[in-house]
């Protein structure tokens, strides 16, 4: 048995909602990068962990990070009915206590449960103070008060990157001195390097070189401009394949995949771009290794996994000359200004004749010698956050105030249930009286027979089967569309007005 170590991390995918990470993909590997680096570790040096997955993402964790053969880790399914009610809630807080965990990592949000321990939150960046565009006044509300509760309420923030420690202490200059940088990095598993590149591509139907663009089609990772070069590419007689993976809804701007895809038809190059959507993870790493280069044309990150992941595979990376890309890339990379497609065209056909057509074994082979030490840094510097944190003699600030938290956020969920219940008696009621007033408008307008061929046109309709239309009314309604009562009535009251 492994010596029990004096540090028991509980790694927090729950959050307010098991459905929270089940599509950010991004951050469900970014927990997994962290575990992966943590075991590289010397044995002795490893925190013990305790990690509460959703029982909806346990599958694609397994699939993410193999921990069956982790003892220091063990893995703890969170069902939705342990968040959704107070009986689980309750069951779910006694089983965080009977961990006795330290430390709780990544607060991205305020946990749904009581801690005593501390937090350490990870804020990814802060888009949305550069680009409110991207974002609803309600959103940009939102990660403001999430952001100044989390920071306020945390023992550490860890930040991605230097660019995002930088922003930490220009919106929340009181959290300045609790910032810490955390640049993750990652390694391809092992099963990944022996596959034959070329038996997944000839399944996926790519049958010559190309350019990956890996990304989730949502407004900032900027497809457009990528695209936008490829039909000044083919306009001026270069014409290469594109594949592209990743979600094709944006919950920000539902009609944006669909624009980009009028603009491939419009455009004439849809043929040129292949557009994959979510393939499975052991298919992404092949498309990786598969591909000429890898494109990174992002308007704002925090730190791009993409860009890792191409780097531990030796693949060259065009990258948008943002601030982060910079200080993740700054001596290997090709970069571009990020919304001039002009730009990238020049670059991207300035380095295809130079670039191998697909997997390079050499380049893969020198970056597979670098990829422990660069995992087992990142691993030490999380480790030493760690550390930091305990032994820091700040008390735990989320200690007192999570409770006070959780228990307004019950009873606002409590009275908001109230207003629900509330709300549907007075629907139900509102339906009554509509149905009387509407009886009384049947019998003013003294409804006949005859009356039939001026009802019929406008097609009305109060239930199924047409019953009739009030107490005094003869006219059975042969239409089977509802109409709200109040249309009847307008309808009605016109009638009544004719027959004056």
């Amino acid at each position: 048995m492994p010596k029990e170590l004096s540090i028991r991390i509980a790694f927090w995918l729950v959050q307010d909602s098991i459905h929270q990470w089940a599509n950010w993909i991004a951050g469900l590997y970014y927990v997994c990068h962290c575990l992966e680096a943590l075991s590289t570790l010397p044995i002795e040096e490893r925190p013990t962990v305790v990690a509460f997955v959703p029982e909806n993402l346990i599958p694609k964790f397994r699939e993410t990070f193999d921990f069956s053969k982790c003892d220091w880790i063990e893995v703890i399914s969170v069902s939705e009915s342990d968040v959704a009610t107070p009986a689980g809630l309750a069951r779910l807080t006694e089983t965080v206590e009977s961990q006795k965990c330290e430390i709780l990592f990544p607060a991205i949000s305020p946990p749904c449960v009581t801690f005593s321990g501390k937090l350490v939150a990870w804020i990814t960046d802060y888009q949305h103070k550069y680009y409110p565009e991207f974002f609803s006044e309600a959103e940009i509300a939102f990660r403001d008060q999430l952001f100044s509760f989390m920071t306020a309420i945390s023992s550490r923030i860890v930040c991605s990157s230097e660019t995002v420690r930088h922003d930490l202490a220009r919106f929340y200059p009181a959290a300045k001195e609790r910032g810490a940088v955390l640049r993750f990095t990652t390694s391809p598993p092992p099963a990944a390097l022996v596959v034959n590149v070329n038996d997944t591509l000839r399944r996926l139907g790519i049958c010559q070189p190309y350019a990956y663009l890996p990304y989730q089609f949502w407004k900032h990772k900027n497809h457009l401009t990528v695209f936008q070069a490829w039909k000044k590419m083919r306009e001026s007689g270069h014409r290469y394949q594109l594949v592209c993976t990743g979600a094709t809804t944006d919950s920000r701007s539902p009609e944006h995949f669909s624009e980009l895809s009028d603009y491939l038809q419009n455009a004439g190059i849809a043929d040129d771009v292949r557009v994959l959507g979510m393939v499975p993870r052991e298919d992404q790493w092949q498309l990786y290794r598969g591909a000429k280069l890898i494109l990174q044309p992002s308007l704002f990150e925090g730190w791009s996994t993409s860009v890792e992941e191409a780097r531990c595979l030796g693949k060259p990376i065009l990258l948008s000359d943002i601030p982060v890309h910079r200080e993740q890339l700054s001596e290997s990379g090709f970069f571009f200004e990020s919304t001039n497609s002009e730009s990238l065209a020049e670059l991207i056909v300035g380095t295809w004749d130079k670039l191998p057509d697909g997997i390079d074994l050499e380049s893969e082979r020198m970056a597979n010698q670098e990829n422990p030490q660069r995992l087992q840094s990142f691993g030490r510097t999380l480790l030493s956050i760690f550390r930091e944190t305990m032994t820091d003699s700040t008390a735990s600030i989320s200690r007192d105030v999570l409770p006070l938290f959780l228990y307004f956020q019950r009873e606002a969920r409590e009275r908001l249930k109230i207003v629900e219940q509330m709300h549907g008696h007075i629907s139900y009621l509102q339906g009554q009286v509509d149905k009387h007033a509407l009886a009384r408008e049947c019998r003013v307008a003294e409804l006949k027979p005859e009356n039939v061929e001026l009802v019929q046109p406008l097609e009305l309709a109060v239930a199924e089967n047409a019953p009739l239309l009030g107490p005094e009314s003869e006219v059975a309604l042969e239409t089977p569309r509802l109409t709200p009562w109040s249309q009847i009535g307008k309808f009605l009251r016109k009638l009544a007005r004719q027959k004056g």
